[in-house]
């Protein structure tokens, strides 16, 4: 009798072999890692949520949700080649943008010449809610369990009924204000996450750019949004509600006036799959103020 499982099982082991190409066009063959180093915090909860967070040795500082104890091998625009090296990765995953931000443009090339495999994932900074879902499909490859990444994405589906249902029928001027202090404050453009999380959540972005602009009163009651949204942290650092209102412009807007300030997750800015289920609760605090 002709042996039909086991050349089942070899065509099975190859197409898990199968090289993934990168969004920066290089293709690595990189099956079933097992020790890696994932950069950005949504490459991180993306490893978590198909279950192989036992693979990841090293995470960059936003690499912090799920809660873990991993070595961090520093900031996220400032990532240490040698430092990376020093983990004895397999594979190295990262996005676009961070290897692309701040000092990191020659890391990848540093750790190829090494002799790391690098797998870069598309920005998430772009491509919303479809561009979570190419990466979350990316690394079902990797890991190769493509089903669990399928089954991630038709759940984003589900919690987007759920956000559509829930939006408020008149859309609210919004804007989106990145605050360290009261004194460093800027508002949020219409390229990124915050954006992303706006729109979705039935808000209209009403920045009159694509980038991030300093805060000054005359810009902000120019505007003149309904509703402010912030980091959980930036919310913090200007000292509460109290303290937002003593900012430049804010006591005169409209949204200062009604208090209609709204703090969202930390992570916001790279749009990850947890983007969902944070348009929903954003789309429901909307509705219940804007109906």
């Amino acid at each position: 009798m002709k042996r039909i499982i086991p050349f089942a099982f070899a065509l099975t082991s190859v197409a898990l072999a199968a090289p993934v190409k990168g969004a920066d066009g290089v293709s690595v063959d990189v099956s079933n890692p097992k020790r890696v180093v994932a950069l950005n915090a949504t490459t991180v909860e993306m490893i978590y949520r198909l279950g192989k967070q036992g693979t990841i040795v090293g995470i960059d500082v936003t690499g912090t949700y799920p809660p873990n104890k991993i070595p961090s091998v520093g900031h996220w625009a400032q990532l240490p080649a040698e430092g990376i090296i020093a983990l004895k990765p397999d594979l190295v995953i990262g996005t676009a943008d961070n290897f692309a931000a701040g000092k990191n443009g020659t890391v990848v090339q540093q750790l190829r010449s090494a002799g790391v495999k690098v797998l870069v994932l598309p920005a998430t900074d772009t491509g919303g809610l479809d561009g979570v879902k190419t990466r979350l499909n990316m690394l079902g490859q990797v890991y190769g369990v493509p089903n669990a990444a399928a089954s991630l994405t038709r759940s984003f589906d589900t919690t987007m009924k759920a956000v559509q249902a829930n939006k408020p029928k008149n859309a609210p001027k919004v804007i989106f204000l990145y605050a360290h202090s009261p004194t460093d404050a800027s508002i949020y453009g219409t390229d990124g996450g915050a954006n992303e999380l706006i729109t979705l959540a039935g808000g209209r972005n009403i920045a009159p750019f694509k980038d991030t602009k300093t805060l000054t009163a005359e810009a902000l009651v120019a505007m003149n949004p309904d509703a402010i949204v912030m980091l959980e942290r930036g919310l913090d650092g200007v000292g509460g509600v109290e303290g937002l209102l003593k900012m430049p412009g804010v006591a005169q807007t409209n949204a200062g006036k009604n208090k209609r300030f709204y703090t969202v997750d930390n992570s916001i800015r790279w749009i990850g799959p947890r983007l969902p289920e944070f348009a929903l609760k954003l789309a429901r605090q909307f509705k219940a103020d804007f109906r």
